[in-house]
């Protein structure tokens, strides 16, 4: 199985930013993605179905029968979301509630083998950004104390679920700082172990230092415990920083698990 998250940078959907987007998406081939930054008018694919956050001020909606009846001309700006997840046509997919039908979204996503996850995807307030009430300062550390809450009743409502957390963190989590701040940072790590979330793109497994030697990432998947599968690697693209110009300015990141009893 193959997770995999991408801020796309508001790339709109006839833009040659997007087109370019599609063919990392094709390349890429992942079973669940949980994009950023996003748009409604922009997919991985033909054979995926998706949930998408709402706006501020709406609820989050299902997209798959708003992109056939809505027309491009209507999906402008209106269409952009902070997340949309993604996932293959043959999976069972639910949206759940959250604490933030803004920038959070959470699907209850059933795979072909029959294993239940709980797919949760976040954008985290970066430095200089508020959240509702709370100024920069405060901003990150309120927003993941909501959001932590929310992963707690996830995993007590659904005790057989595999909780995986993906998307633009905003926050680097290796000892040498990058982006974000070392309070940040720990409270962070902290909110991972306190929910026995694994985050799978960090330390040795960050694909980000890995390709460029001097960025870290700071978009990420955690995972808590899975009975039916073993995390294998990590993996970013595109290959090189220069050619993120035009792209994004994020590299996109994932994991493959294996899947089956361990070895």
């Amino acid at each position: 199985m193959k997770i995999a998250t991408w801020n796309l940078e508001r790339a709109l959907p006839q833009s040659k930013k997007a087109e370019r987007q599609r063919q990392w998406f094709s390349r890429i081939d992942a079973d669940i993605w949980v994009l950023t930054e996003t748009h409604l008018g922009i997919t991985p694919g033909e054979g995926y179905h998706s949930i998408a956050s709402g706006l501020p001020d709406r609820p989050p909606q299902t997209s798959l029968e708003h992109l056939r009846a809505t027309s491009t001309e209507q999906l402008s700006d209106a269409g952009e979301r902070w997340i949309q997840i993604w996932v293959r046509q043959e999976w069972a997919i639910a949206p759940l509630a959250t604490c933030d039908h803004a920038r959070t979204a959470c699907a209850l996503v059933t795979a072909a083998s029959g294993q239940p996850y709980l797919v949760y995807g976040t954008v985290l307030p970066w430095l200089d950004s508020s959240w509702r009430t709370h100024p920069p300062k405060q901003a990150f550390a309120a927003a993941l104390a909501a959001q932590q809450a929310d992963w707690v009743h996830l995993r007590a409502a659904y005790p057989e679920a595999v909780l995986v957390v993906a998307g633009d963190f905003n926050q680097d989590l290796n000892a040498l700082p990058y982006y974000g701040s070392r309070q940040n940072k720990l409270a962070l790590g902290q909110a991972l172990a306190n929910v026995e979330l694994d985050c799978l793109t960090a330390g040795e497994n960050d694909p980000v230092y890995r390709l460029s030697g001097q960025h870290s990432n700071t978009d990420h998947i955690c995972m808590t415990p899975n009975p039916s599968g073993q995390f294998q690697s990590s993996f970013a693209w595109p290959p090189r920083l220069e050619d993120l110009r035009g792209l994004s300015d994020h590299f996109g990141v994932g994991v493959d698990i294996r899947m089956g009893p361990p070895i």
